[in-house]
């Protein structure tokens, strides 16, 4: 039995997964001769990680990455600052409007469905995503590539998966996801992820159900800190030239649950398709009367609370026009106001404010590695410049369609 016992691990290290569930893989790809001497960058993403967390909560892993690598004052999600929109601007380098994921929940005028995230068949979909995410430019490029977890990763976009790839399952440990990231590290040249994404889910969901200013908050930050210097710890310790980047998809901001917005209160919305949000509702309908009408009722009874706003005149800032996905009419909260329906308990902590003017929805950038610079700290950026920093650091082509400036970021590599 011994020989068995012993071939055990090397079996373990030739499927690529630790003791534990099994990544999908896609057999047969390998790197190309001239990508297997590239550097690697392993993303992560702390959903709902404010701007000011680790400074607040004395986070001292992700504070020493500041010091040694780089890192920025606030990283500015793209409107609305919702989950999805924002974890695929961050992996296309595009806007919402224009990767096509306008929010977590949309309605499309085209196919006449909704999409929604809770929704496993369209999810699951590549025909929902639009843009050019980096795996795919990565293993268009003949660069192997890894993701557990992350908005789109799931999907064939542009016909393409990862490499290695998990389906969403929120109870695998945390612990495993940075076993199964070294894992991937530990394959033999060849078959080795250059570019390799995880996620972690604690910091948005305490924020959510305790609100973003109580012990559970500062619990949690300690907690998924402690899970980076982990994995910071044992990057290092393969001795291969990687790059870690540590993100957010946006903030969290505590609200007014005593007072929630029932928009249907304030008119009549029962011939209006509605991708709902608590911060943000759109409307839609082929009927331009009685959106006319509608938008004015609702800002006549909007008090203060919030604003609905025309598709064709919303804040140019928001980059949220020409896709047939955004709504008639964008209803957006204004805070501490959320907006609700009747029997839907509402949470203490909430995201999808316009970033640019609540501070509270900025998102982190850490960035450490053999290609950063270290100990520089910038001024804020919108999220969309990640994207060509990556291509860059990898030694990838940049798309045609890219919203993203490789300028914004590049003052940041070794080099530069």
């Amino acid at each position: 039995m011994r020989p068995l016992l012993l071939l055990f691990p090397i079996l373990l290290l030739a499927c690529g997964s630790p003791s534990g569930p099994s990544p999908r893989h896609i057999e047969g790809r390998t790197n190309a001769p001239e990508m297997q001497d590239r550097p690697y960058v392993v993303m992560v993403s702390l959903d709902g990680f404010r701007h000011d967390y680790a400074e607040r909560f004395h986070a001292p892993h992700l504070q020493r990455i500041a010091r040694e690598g780089a890192s920025a004052e606030a990283m500015l999600p793209c409107f609305p600052s919702k989950t999805f929109s924002n974890h695929y601007s961050l992996v296309t380098g595009l806007y919402p409007a224009h990767h096509g994921l306008v929010s977590n929940t949309f309605y499309d005028r085209e196919r006449q469905d909704m999409y929604r995230i809770r929704d496993r068949e369209k999810v699951e979909d590549g025909s929902w995503y639009g843009g050019t995410p980096l795996w795919v430019l990565a293993e268009q490029q003949g660069m192997l590539s890894a993701s557990f977890f992350w908005v789109g990763s799931e999907a064939d976009v542009q016909g393409v998966r990862p490499t290695w790839s998990y389906r969403y399952d929120s109870s695998i440990p945390y612990s495993f996801r940075v076993d199964q990231a070294i894992s991937w590290l530990e394959q033999p040249p060849t078959e080795r992820p250059h570019l390799i994404f995880l996620y972690f889910s604690l910091t948005d969901h305490i924020g959510h159900s305790h609100s973003p200013d109580g012990p559970e908050i500062e619990a949690a930050v300690h907690e998924v800190d402690s899970l980076i210097g982990e994995l910071d710890r044992r990057l290092t310790a393969t001795g291969l030239p990687v790059n870690l980047i540590v993100v957010s998809d946006h903030g969290m901001l505590g609200v007014d649950t005593d007072n929630p917005v029932y928009l249907q209160r304030e008119a009549d919305l029962d011939e209006f398709e509605i991708a709902r949000g608590s911060c943000n509702w759109m409307l839609y309908s082929e009927d331009t009367a009685l959106v006319a009408g509608t938008l004015h009722q609702l800002n006549a009874r909007a008090k203060g609370r919030y604003t609905a706003f025309h598709r064709d005149s919303v804040p140019a800032h928001w980059q949220f026009e020409g896709s047939p996905r955004i709504g008639d009419i964008i209803v957006t909260a204004h805070p501490p106001y959320i907006l609700s329906s009747w029997g839907f308990p509402s949470s203490p902590g909430a995201h999808g404010y316009d970033p640019d003017q609540v501070p509270e929805m900025g998102a982190i950038f850490y960035a450490k590695g053999p290609q950063i610079k270290p100990g520089i700290r910038i001024a804020p950026f919108r999220n969309i410049h990640v994207y060509p920093l990556v291509a860059n650091l990898l030694g990838l082509s940049l798309p045609d369609q890219l919203d993203g400036d490789p300028a914004v970021l590049d003052s940041l590599r070794v080099g530069e």
